[in-house]
């Protein structure tokens, strides 16, 4: 979120899927009434490739209108080092939240159009429990066709004192083909 719209929050989850294993972090950190930084880190294991994938997206981002800012940032995984300059938009409360990051990137391979979106909803089910929601959505587009996008979503239960639980799937697709692999699973996780 951005600090024109919400507070600080740490997020965790690990999530046991059916192809894959993953460590989910999530930091946003409000410093004062226009800067905010946020990122968005995974580590993640392929069991048939037995190979440990690290993924980080973060932003620094400035305010300048209601919900809305510039931002900078990079995404750095074991492949690419990707810069990237767009816009930022957030707006939450104790029920929903979104973060929307459409930006230019640049890497040595391609010239892109990026998107990172983040979507939570955690409705009140009774005193005890609310039903959590999470869709975590990143495409990437050259100026002449798809590259990647990837969705996370999850669905569960969140307790009062902010664990969660629930299922889940990690789906990705890559090239213009749209080559789809989809990661079903479990997960934990806990809102600091």
């Amino acid at each position: 979120m951005l600090p024109f719209c919400s507070k600080a929050q740490i997020s965790v989850q690990a999530y046991a899927g059916n192809k894959e294993t993953e460590v989910l972090g999530i930091y946003d950190k409000d410093f004062g009434n226009k800067w905010n930084y946020f990122a968005s880190g995974t580590i993640g294991y392929d069991y048939d490739l037995k190979k440990v994938n690290p993924e980080l997206y973060q932003n620094i981002n400035y305010g300048i209108g209601k919900n809305l800012g510039i931002s900078a940032g990079v995404h750095i995984s074991d492949k690419d080092v990707v810069p990237s300059a767009g816009l930022a938009y957030g707006k939450g409360n104790d029920v929903f939240g979104i973060s929307v990051f459409p930006a230019l990137t640049y890497s040595t391979e391609a010239k892109e159009f990026g998107l990172y979106t983040l979507l939570e909803y955690t409705p009140k089910i009774n005193e005890q429990l609310n039903f959590y929601s999470m869709l975590i959505v990143e495409s990437d587009f050259s100026f002449k066709e798809h590259q990647a996008s990837s969705q996370v979503i999850r669905l569960g239960l969140e307790n009062r004192k902010k664990m969660q639980f629930g299922i889940g799937s990690n789906i990705s697709q890559v090239g213009c083909s749209y080559e789809t692999d989809i990661n079903f699973g479990v997960f934990i996780g806990k809102k600091f």
